[in-house]
């Protein structure tokens, strides 16, 4: 099992690498989503290694998923057409709802904190 995650670890960072290559000559829109594409798993691994970490910074990074998920098709179709990247959009997801996202991420992370003491 253990060499099949290391595979897929792999195959991802050589993919989100090529991504971000490949975007060199493209629009904003495409360069950051493949940035996010290579940022967001590489924060994941900062925050799982230097565990115990305040919930108020883990859950926000976790919450990032959503929006890595959702890179990948958004960096496609972006390429495929690039008059599908709209102003005010960050990896196709609204400004707006990033900032209130990260808000709330942030409030959750601390009432967890509160609550959820070890």
């Amino acid at each position: 099992m253990r060499l099949v995650l290391i595979a897929i670890a792999t195959l991802w960072g050589i993919g989100a690498v090529l991504a971000f290559v490949y975007t060199r000559e493209k629009t904003l829109d495409a360069r950051l989503s493949a940035g996010y594409f290579i940022a967001w798993p590489a924060l994941l691994v900062l925050v799982y290694v230097n565990q115990p970490l305040p919930l108020w910074i883990g859950v926000p990074v976790m919450f990032g998923f959503i929006p890595w998920f959702l890179s990948g098709p958004h960096l496609w179709s972006i390429l495929q057409d690039p008059s599908r990247s709209k102003r005010g959009e960050l990896v196709g997801i609204p400004i707006g709802y990033w900032t209130w996202g990260s808000i709330a991420a942030v409030l959750l992370g601390m009432l967890f904190d509160v609550l959820v003491r070890p």
